[in-house]
């Protein structure tokens, strides 16, 4: 049976949910996996009953000082030769400067009671998503003790704005595998490092489970019979103006209020919204840096009826957004693939997207949903424009969505891929003398 170690930054954690349903579906495939972060997850990361469920199983490594100085000294006393090459590795993966050689100790220290924990559960393989801190100390990890391997899931963008600085290059060659979670993440990587390494990147992208992201079911028939049912139905589809001649279209956006998801746009394309004559409503799902600044541009424009602020929602409150909206707008200026377009294009909702990173490897234009260039708010309403007018095309597209998500992002389909490569590369009995690089053929 397999045993692996999963390492993340924070885990659980909201924005990557994708992970925790990847060590679900591992789990329930007979895989043993044990979950280890970095620092413990905030109270977004444990809104769902299963993230709480989840952070209450993780073995956290920040567990203080005191915690972490007597982990190393044990490391220090059983691996002797082993600590000082990671120390040594440390320093090397760190930029020039104090600030980031003392961030580097500390994760060699982490990294120090990462080699406890596993040995202590008969552990060799981690498992990291994200080339982030999580990935510099299993790395350190596999220098203190090179029995111990690990792989990497690389999502992009945020590793691709940073290159050299989070070592890249350094994570991706000294791991067993790397998955990247679209072609055009593979390609990225390509480019950072040497072809003798290339046949170790395996493209594998996220799932979501079908049954839990199923369409919403159509509404009954309205029983209109009275003068006063009469008026309710016609106030329902008039809209937020009342005004039954102009089209409405309910918007939803899922996500970080950070910049480079690209909200001020999408309120701009809002603004070109009102002036072709489409009723439009947007409801915000997410937090972040960008609130107070949304939050005080919505108020100058006078949009507060239209733009509603719901704040960090988890997975069991999450499906009534999706059931309330008409569609769901990806404006981002950079993206690897939004899993939050797999859950909407799953309860076959129209999605529009900016045309960035690996989304056109999941949306085909006209087909599953509409891309636009980003950065364009007009292209964006334009699109937003043609979805308000044409109620069928919204229906076909989220048909075609699901069928999409069906047939090459259903996570079952996912996990048999991930399942293949820990089976193909994780090897329960590594030589402490050989560097774990090529896997088992």
């Amino acid at each position: 049976m397999l045993r692996l170690a999963y390492l993340n930054s924070e885990y659980p954690s909201l924005s990557h949910t994708f992970i925790e349903r990847e060590v679900q579906d591992a789990r329930s495939r007979g895989i043993e996996v044990h979950t280890f972060t970095v620092r413990p997850a905030g109270a977004t990361g444990r809104l769902s009953q299963a993230h709480d469920a989840e952070a209450r199983t993780t073995c956290v490594l920040m567990n203080g000082a005191w915690g972490l100085f007597v982990s190393s000294l044990r490391t220090l006393l059983t691996h002797p030769v082993g600590f000082l090459r990671g120390l040594v590795r440390s320093q090397r993966l760190a930029l020039p400067g104090v600030r980031s050689r003392l961030w580097h100790l500390a994760y060699l220290l982490e990294a120090a009671r990462l080699v406890e924990e596993l040995r202590s559960r008969g552990l060799n393989h981690v498992h990291v998503h994200m080339a982030n801190n999580a990935a510099s100390i299993a790395l350190l990890a596999s220098k203190i003790d090179p029995s111990i391997q690990y792989s990497l899931t690389v999502h992009g963008s945020a590793e691709f704005f940073a290159v050299e600085e989070v070592r890249l290059a350094d994570k991706v060659r000294e791991a067993v595998f790397v998955r990247t979670i679209s072609q055009f993440c593979r390609a990225q990587i390509m480019a950072w490092t040497d072809p003798a390494f290339w046949d170790r990147f395996h493209v594998v992208h996220c799932g979501v489970n079908l049954q839990s992201f199923s369409p919403k079911a159509p509404a009954p028939a309205p029983n209109v019979t009275g003068a006063a049912d009469l008026t309710t139905a016609a106030a329902g589809t008039a809209g937020i103006s009342g005004n039954p001649s102009r089209p409405r279209l309910r918007i939803l956006t899922v996500g970080r209020l950070h910049p480079i998801k690209g909200y001020p746009q999408m309120l701009e394309a809002c603004k070109h919204l009102t002036d072709a004559g489409v009723d439009w409503s947007w409801t915000v799902v997410g937090d972040g840096e960008l609130r107070r600044d949304l939050e005080e541009r919505v108020q100058k424009l006078d949009l507060g009826q239209r733009v509603r602020f719901s704040g960090a929602v988890g997975q069991d409150d999450i499906q009534p957004y999706f059931d309330d909206a008409d569609v769901l707008v990806v404006s981002s200026f950079m993206e690897g693939v939004p899993v939050v377009l797999m859950e909407a294009m799953a309860k076959e909702m129209a999605v529009v997207s900016t045309r960035v990173g690996g989304v056109p490897e999941l949306v085909e234009d006209g087909r599953e949903g509409l891309l636009v260039d980003p950065g364009s708010a007009p292209a964006l309403a334009k699109a937003l424009v043609r979805l308000a007018h044409d109620p069928s095309l919204r229906r076909s597209l989220g048909a075609n969505a699901r069928q999409k998500i069906a047939a090459q992002f259903d996570i079952h389909g996912i996990g048999n891929q991930v399942a293949e490569l820990f089976e193909r590369y994780v090897d329960a009995d590594v030589d402490a003398d050989v560097e774990p690089a090529q896997g088992k053929n």
